[in-house]
Protein backbone atom coordinates (compact mmCIF):
# COMPACT_ATOMS: atom_id res chain seq x y z
CA UNK A 1 0.00 0.00 0.00
CA UNK A 2 1.12 3.40 -1.00
CA UNK A 3 0.22 6.93 0.81
CA UNK A 4 -0.39 10.07 -0.63
CA UNK A 5 -1.51 13.61 0.90
CA UNK A 6 -3.43 15.98 -1.59
CA UNK A 7 -4.00 19.82 -1.88
CA UNK A 8 -7.27 20.36 -2.88
CA UNK A 9 -8.03 24.60 -2.04
CA UNK A 10 -9.03 24.93 -5.91
CA UNK A 11 -10.61 21.84 -6.78
CA UNK A 12 -12.24 20.33 -3.11
CA UNK A 13 -15.97 21.00 -3.58
CA UNK A 14 -15.94 19.48 -7.23
CA UNK A 15 -13.86 16.71 -6.48
CA UNK A 16 -15.45 15.62 -3.16
CA UNK A 17 -18.50 16.19 -4.47
CA UNK A 18 -17.48 13.76 -7.35
CA UNK A 19 -15.85 11.36 -5.52
CA UNK A 20 -12.75 11.41 -7.54
CA UNK A 21 -9.21 13.05 -8.02
CA UNK A 22 -8.13 14.13 -10.71
CA UNK A 23 -4.96 15.95 -12.08
CA UNK A 24 -3.64 17.34 -15.75
CA UNK A 25 -0.76 15.42 -17.41
CA UNK A 26 0.52 18.86 -18.52
CA UNK A 27 0.08 22.51 -18.41
CA UNK A 28 0.21 24.45 -21.62
CA UNK A 29 3.28 25.02 -22.51
CA UNK A 30 3.79 20.72 -22.29
CA UNK A 31 5.54 20.85 -18.88
CA UNK A 32 4.98 18.13 -16.59
CA UNK A 33 5.36 17.94 -12.64
CA UNK A 34 6.07 15.14 -10.21
CA UNK A 35 3.13 16.37 -8.42
CA UNK A 36 0.77 15.37 -11.36
CA UNK A 37 2.77 12.66 -13.09
CA UNK A 38 2.55 10.58 -9.82
CA UNK A 39 -1.32 10.06 -9.87
CA UNK A 40 -0.39 7.25 -11.82
CA UNK A 41 1.37 5.81 -8.97
CA UNK A 42 -1.92 5.58 -7.41
CA UNK A 43 -2.99 1.87 -6.71
CA UNK A 44 -6.76 0.11 -5.48
CA UNK A 45 -6.63 0.69 -2.02
CA UNK A 46 -3.77 3.15 -1.28
CA UNK A 47 -5.03 6.38 0.74
CA UNK A 48 -4.89 9.38 0.17
CA UNK A 49 -4.76 12.33 3.00
CA UNK A 50 -7.13 15.18 1.98
CA UNK A 51 -6.09 18.44 2.60
CA UNK A 52 -8.47 21.90 2.60
CA UNK A 53 -7.24 24.97 3.88
CA UNK A 54 -4.25 23.76 5.76
CA UNK A 55 -6.29 21.12 8.00
CA UNK A 56 -6.94 16.99 7.24
CA UNK A 57 -10.74 17.05 6.58
CA UNK A 58 -10.85 13.51 5.27
CA UNK A 59 -9.02 10.35 4.35
CA UNK A 60 -9.81 9.36 0.55
CA UNK A 61 -9.33 5.10 0.08
CA UNK A 62 -9.00 4.51 -3.71
CA UNK A 63 -11.57 2.32 -5.23
CA UNK A 64 -9.34 1.55 -8.54
CA UNK A 65 -6.53 2.10 -10.23
CA UNK A 66 -5.38 5.58 -11.56
CA UNK A 67 -6.54 6.13 -15.01
CA UNK A 68 -5.94 8.46 -18.11
CA UNK A 69 -9.14 10.56 -18.03
CA UNK A 70 -10.23 14.07 -19.79
CA UNK A 71 -11.01 16.73 -17.27
CA UNK A 72 -14.23 16.32 -15.73
CA UNK A 73 -17.15 17.92 -16.57
CA UNK A 74 -17.29 19.57 -12.90
CA UNK A 75 -14.13 21.42 -13.06
CA UNK A 76 -14.66 23.07 -16.35
CA UNK A 77 -16.11 26.28 -14.86
CA UNK A 78 -12.47 26.38 -12.86
CA UNK A 79 -11.04 27.06 -15.96
CA UNK A 80 -7.13 26.68 -14.33
CA UNK A 81 -6.02 23.23 -16.48
CA UNK A 82 -5.83 21.26 -19.56
CA UNK A 83 -8.03 18.79 -20.63
CA UNK A 84 -6.00 15.51 -20.72
CA UNK A 85 -5.01 14.21 -16.98
CA UNK A 86 -5.47 11.05 -14.72
CA UNK A 87 -8.70 9.99 -12.41
CA UNK A 88 -8.81 8.32 -9.32
CA UNK A 89 -12.43 7.42 -8.11
CA UNK A 90 -11.99 7.35 -4.36
CA UNK A 91 -14.38 7.06 -1.42
CA UNK A 92 -13.96 9.96 0.80
CA UNK A 93 -14.36 9.52 4.77
CA UNK A 94 -15.18 12.68 6.58
CA UNK A 95 -13.42 13.74 9.86
CA UNK A 96 -15.72 15.05 12.09
CA UNK A 97 -12.50 16.95 13.74
CA UNK A 98 -10.24 18.11 11.33
CA UNK A 99 -6.89 18.23 12.19
CA UNK A 100 -4.62 21.06 11.96
CA UNK A 101 -1.14 20.15 10.43
CA UNK A 102 0.47 23.57 12.37
CA UNK A 103 -0.45 21.87 15.44
CA UNK A 104 2.06 19.00 14.46
CA UNK A 105 4.49 20.54 11.82
CA UNK A 106 7.91 19.67 13.71
CA UNK A 107 7.12 15.76 13.83
CA UNK A 108 5.53 15.88 10.19
CA UNK A 109 8.59 17.65 8.86
CA UNK A 110 11.30 15.07 10.78
CA UNK A 111 8.89 11.92 9.45
CA UNK A 112 8.23 13.30 5.59
CA UNK A 113 10.51 11.76 3.06
CA UNK A 114 13.72 13.66 1.24
CA UNK A 115 12.12 13.93 -1.65
CA UNK A 116 8.70 15.30 -3.17
CA UNK A 117 7.41 15.80 0.27
CA UNK A 118 4.04 17.41 1.41
CA UNK A 119 5.95 20.31 3.65
CA UNK A 120 8.28 23.07 3.11
CA UNK A 121 11.09 23.96 6.29
CA UNK A 122 8.86 26.71 6.68
CA UNK A 123 6.14 24.69 7.23
CA UNK A 124 4.25 25.05 4.79
CA UNK A 125 2.24 22.98 2.13
CA UNK A 126 4.71 22.88 -1.17
CA UNK A 127 2.97 23.98 -3.90
CA UNK A 128 1.16 21.70 -5.86
CA UNK A 129 -1.46 18.76 -6.02
CA UNK A 130 -0.21 15.25 -4.72
CA UNK A 131 2.75 14.23 -2.91
CA UNK A 132 4.01 11.12 -1.40
CA UNK A 133 3.87 10.10 2.10
CA UNK A 134 6.08 8.03 4.20
CA UNK A 135 5.33 4.82 6.15
CA UNK A 136 6.24 6.88 9.01
CA UNK A 137 4.22 9.86 8.57
CA UNK A 138 1.40 7.82 7.47
CA UNK A 139 0.95 6.09 10.65
CA UNK A 140 1.61 8.84 12.71
CA UNK A 141 -1.54 10.78 10.88
CA UNK A 142 -3.45 7.41 11.69
CA UNK A 143 -2.82 8.13 15.54
CA UNK A 144 -3.42 11.43 15.33
CA UNK A 145 -7.01 10.69 13.46
CA UNK A 146 -7.69 7.85 16.18
CA UNK A 147 -6.87 10.41 18.99
CA UNK A 148 -9.03 12.75 17.49
CA UNK A 149 -11.76 11.21 15.40
CA UNK A 150 -11.77 7.10 17.10
CA UNK A 151 -10.76 6.05 13.36
CA UNK A 152 -8.39 3.35 13.78
CA UNK A 153 -6.33 2.57 10.54
CA UNK A 154 -8.03 -0.78 10.00
CA UNK A 155 -11.41 1.71 9.06
CA UNK A 156 -9.16 2.85 6.25
CA UNK A 157 -8.13 -0.56 4.93
CA UNK A 158 -9.67 -1.88 1.86
CA UNK A 159 -10.90 -5.14 2.58
CA UNK A 160 -12.89 -3.39 5.68
CA UNK A 161 -14.32 -1.15 2.92
CA UNK A 162 -15.28 -4.17 1.07
CA UNK A 163 -16.96 -6.05 4.21
CA UNK A 164 -18.89 -3.14 4.89
CA UNK A 165 -20.19 -3.17 1.07
CA UNK A 166 -21.15 -6.89 1.62
CA UNK A 167 -22.75 -6.28 4.89
CA UNK A 168 -24.89 -3.74 3.34
CA UNK A 169 -25.94 -5.24 0.34
CA UNK A 170 -26.84 -8.47 2.15
CA UNK A 171 -29.12 -6.34 5.05
CA UNK A 172 -30.48 -5.20 1.61
CA UNK A 173 -31.46 -7.98 0.23
CA UNK A 174 -32.88 -9.17 3.29
CA UNK A 175 -35.08 -6.26 3.39
CA UNK A 176 -36.41 -6.50 0.26
CA UNK A 177 -36.92 -10.10 0.03
CA UNK A 178 -38.84 -11.09 3.20
CA UNK A 179 -39.86 -9.30 6.78
CA UNK A 180 -37.52 -10.68 9.30
CA UNK A 181 -37.49 -10.35 12.86
CA UNK A 182 -33.60 -8.74 14.37
CA UNK A 183 -32.83 -12.28 15.69
CA UNK A 184 -33.08 -14.01 12.13
CA UNK A 185 -32.34 -11.45 10.46
CA UNK A 186 -28.67 -11.24 12.66
CA UNK A 187 -28.36 -15.02 12.06
CA UNK A 188 -28.21 -15.04 8.51
CA UNK A 189 -26.00 -11.94 8.29
CA UNK A 190 -23.42 -13.59 10.41
CA UNK A 191 -23.94 -16.76 8.19
CA UNK A 192 -23.51 -15.48 4.84
CA UNK A 193 -20.81 -13.35 5.66
CA UNK A 194 -19.07 -15.98 8.27
CA UNK A 195 -17.26 -12.98 10.21
CA UNK A 196 -14.66 -14.25 8.09
CA UNK A 197 -13.28 -10.09 8.17
CA UNK A 198 -13.53 -10.14 11.77
CA UNK A 199 -12.02 -13.24 13.10
CA UNK A 200 -8.94 -12.97 10.76
CA UNK A 201 -8.52 -9.43 12.08
CA UNK A 202 -8.52 -11.02 15.68
CA UNK A 203 -6.35 -13.66 14.76
CA UNK A 204 -3.73 -11.05 13.15
CA UNK A 205 -3.34 -10.06 17.09
CA UNK A 206 -3.57 -12.84 19.67
CA UNK A 207 -4.23 -16.62 18.36
CA UNK A 208 -5.81 -18.01 20.95
CA UNK A 209 -9.01 -17.62 23.18
CA UNK A 210 -8.32 -14.58 25.58
CA UNK A 211 -9.30 -16.53 28.92
CA UNK A 212 -7.74 -20.71 28.58
CA UNK A 213 -5.47 -20.17 25.89
CA UNK A 214 -7.10 -22.63 23.13
CA UNK A 215 -5.09 -21.98 20.10
CA UNK A 216 -7.24 -23.96 17.71
CA UNK A 217 -9.21 -21.97 15.27
CA UNK A 218 -11.14 -24.40 13.80
CA UNK A 219 -13.28 -23.71 17.30
CA UNK A 220 -11.94 -20.15 18.02
CA UNK A 221 -15.15 -17.36 18.02
CA UNK A 222 -14.67 -13.73 16.92
CA UNK A 223 -17.03 -12.58 19.67
CA UNK A 224 -17.97 -9.00 19.49
CA UNK A 225 -17.67 -7.36 22.93
CA UNK A 226 -20.94 -4.86 21.90
CA UNK A 227 -23.43 -7.48 20.01
CA UNK A 228 -23.71 -7.28 16.42
CA UNK A 229 -27.40 -6.54 16.34
CA UNK A 230 -26.70 -3.29 18.50
CA UNK A 231 -23.75 -2.47 16.63
CA UNK A 232 -23.55 0.80 13.97
CA UNK A 233 -21.16 -0.86 10.90
CA UNK A 234 -18.38 0.72 12.46
CA UNK A 235 -18.26 -0.68 15.12
CA UNK A 236 -19.27 -4.50 13.62
CA UNK A 237 -16.00 -4.17 11.57
CA UNK A 238 -13.96 -2.34 14.71
CA UNK A 239 -11.38 -5.13 15.97
CA UNK A 240 -11.25 -3.19 19.40
CA UNK A 241 -14.74 -4.69 19.28
CA UNK A 242 -13.96 -8.20 19.45
CA UNK A 243 -12.44 -10.94 21.56
CA UNK A 244 -11.62 -14.68 20.26
CA UNK A 245 -12.92 -17.32 22.73
CA UNK A 246 -13.75 -20.96 22.77
CA UNK A 247 -17.35 -21.76 22.71
CA UNK A 248 -17.44 -22.21 25.94
CA UNK A 249 -16.44 -18.76 27.04
CA UNK A 250 -18.07 -17.07 24.40
CA UNK A 251 -21.44 -18.42 25.41
CA UNK A 252 -20.80 -17.14 29.11
CA UNK A 253 -20.01 -13.60 27.51
CA UNK A 254 -22.45 -13.52 25.29
CA UNK A 255 -24.99 -14.28 27.86
CA UNK A 256 -23.89 -11.36 30.40
CA UNK A 257 -22.65 -14.18 32.87
CA UNK A 258 -18.94 -12.91 33.26
CA UNK A 259 -17.47 -9.82 31.58
CA UNK A 260 -14.41 -7.97 32.45
CA UNK A 261 -13.72 -4.32 34.22
CA UNK A 262 -11.38 -2.39 32.01
CA UNK A 263 -8.36 -3.27 34.61
CA UNK A 264 -8.93 -6.69 33.28
CA UNK A 265 -10.51 -8.48 36.53
CA UNK A 266 -12.90 -11.35 35.12
CA UNK A 267 -16.72 -10.68 36.85
CA UNK A 268 -18.80 -13.58 37.18
CA UNK A 269 -22.69 -13.27 37.31
CA UNK A 270 -23.81 -14.26 40.88
CA UNK A 271 -26.38 -16.57 39.23
CA UNK A 272 -23.72 -19.23 37.84
CA UNK A 273 -23.13 -22.24 40.65
CA UNK A 274 -19.94 -23.43 41.77
CA UNK A 275 -20.15 -26.51 40.02
CA UNK A 276 -20.83 -24.34 36.57
CA UNK A 277 -17.86 -22.37 36.90
CA UNK A 278 -15.71 -25.29 37.62
CA UNK A 279 -17.08 -27.25 34.80
CA UNK A 280 -16.68 -24.25 32.28
CA UNK A 281 -13.21 -23.48 33.99
CA UNK A 282 -13.51 -19.73 35.30
CA UNK A 283 -12.35 -18.25 38.61
CA UNK A 284 -12.07 -14.97 39.97
CA UNK A 285 -8.55 -15.05 39.67
CA UNK A 286 -8.95 -14.96 35.91
CA UNK A 287 -7.31 -11.80 34.29
CA UNK A 288 -7.66 -10.87 30.46
CA UNK A 289 -5.19 -7.40 29.19
CA UNK A 290 -7.65 -5.31 27.48
CA UNK A 291 -6.56 -2.25 24.73
CA UNK A 292 -7.07 1.29 25.82
CA UNK A 293 -9.97 1.39 22.69
CA UNK A 294 -11.81 -1.57 23.64
CA UNK A 295 -12.57 0.06 27.25
CA UNK A 296 -15.21 1.94 25.53
CA UNK A 297 -16.86 -1.42 24.28
CA UNK A 298 -16.52 -3.86 27.51
CA UNK A 299 -18.15 -0.35 29.49
CA UNK A 300 -20.89 -1.01 27.43
CA UNK A 301 -21.39 -4.74 27.61
CA UNK A 302 -21.09 -4.57 31.19
CA UNK A 303 -23.66 -1.54 31.41
CA UNK A 304 -26.12 -3.85 28.87
CA UNK A 305 -25.25 -7.37 28.87
CA UNK A 306 -23.76 -8.28 32.21
CA UNK A 307 -26.07 -10.05 34.74
CA UNK A 308 -25.02 -9.38 37.62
Amino acid sequence: MNYFLVFQNKSYNEERSGEYLWAPQKNKTGQKFHHWTDMKKVKKGDIVFNSFNGELVSVVVAKEDAMEHERPSDLEGLSLWEKEGWIVFAEYIDLESPIKYKDYMETLLELQGDKYAPFNNLGRGNTGYLFRVSTELADFLFGVIENNNGYSKANFQIENKAEEHLIKKVEEDLDSAIVLDETEKELIINARIGQSFFKRKLLNIEKKCKLCGVTDERVLIASHIKPWSRSNHQERLDVNNGLLLCPNHDALFDKGLISFVNDSEILISASLEEETKLFLNINEEIKVKLKEPQHQYMDWHRENIFKR
